[in-house]
């Protein structure tokens, strides 16, 4: 008598039933990947850009200081009641934390449509390669033992006339000042240090339009060495 496994083994071939195909139907189960070599038209090119976040704009400087500058001078020529000036001092340094906070978040992105610059004076800024004139870079001198004992000599000595001031004349104005800006300079020290490395080179692009409003036609990039020649050299390979 016929073994009944082996029976049933040719019923299911005559049926039509192979033993491999529940195994192939489970490989064949797999997603689809497409790729498209095709070079893409239009603005959505592909192309090499490069973008660094670790530069520093000297314009930025320039304008916190004169916007400090300026609030703080009005605000010591206010003759009234010492709660109304604390109550501005505070409200100024507020203003103050939060602009260089805007600050730190400077950036440079260089891609075929131009250099892109990031919280530049505190707006997004844009140059396209036909206003660009010319780049060119300068490595930066560090700062001497003798200059940095000379800037510590002369903060010592402010520190001092400030506290002489309060004590002989009772202008407690200029010391209060000076104490509330000092957490705001120690934690803009700290976030820097921590944030950026090696600011050693200075990159001016200098463009072919002067805006009405600006003193010169370079706009100053300080980053360091590598981040420099990568921005110089895609910049030159567009012009």
């Amino acid at each position: 008598m016929p073994n009944k496994t082996f029976v049933f083994d040719q019923i299911k071939k005559l049926m039509g039933w192979c033993p491999a195909c529940k195994r192939m139907a489970t490989q064949t189960k797999k997603s689809c990947y497409f790729t498209n070599m095709d070079p893409i038209s239009g603005k959505t090119e592909n192309s090499p850009e490069f973008q660094t976040s670790n530069v520093v704009f000297p314009a930025n400087s320039t304008l916190s200081y004169f916007l400090f500058y300026t609030g703080f001078s009005l605000l010591l020529r206010y003759q009234g009641d010492i709660t109304l000036f604390l109550a501005g001092l505070f409200l100024l340094n507020t203003c103050y934390y939060f602009l260089f906070l805007k600050t730190f978040k400077a950036a440079v992105l260089v891609n075929r449509f131009g250099v892109h610059l990031q919280a530049f004076r505190l707006k997004n800024l844009e140059i396209p390669y036909e206003e660009i004139e010319s780049v060119s870079s300068y490595r930066l001198e560090k700062r001497s033992k003798k200059m940095s004992l000379l800037l510590v000599i002369g903060g010592i000595a402010l520190c001092g006339f400030f506290v002489y001031i309060a004590v002989a004349e009772g202008e407690w104005k200029p010391l209060l000042l000076l104490a509330s800006i000092l957490p705001l300079l120690l934690f803009m020290e700290k976030k820097q240090k921590t944030q950026l490395l090696d600011l050693n080179t200075q990159l001016y692009i200098k463009t072919r339009h002067k805006k009405w409003y600006e003193w010169t036609p370079y706009y100053s990039v300080v980053t360091d060495e590598a981040s420099a020649e990568e921005l110089k050299s895609f910049i030159e390979r567009h012009l």
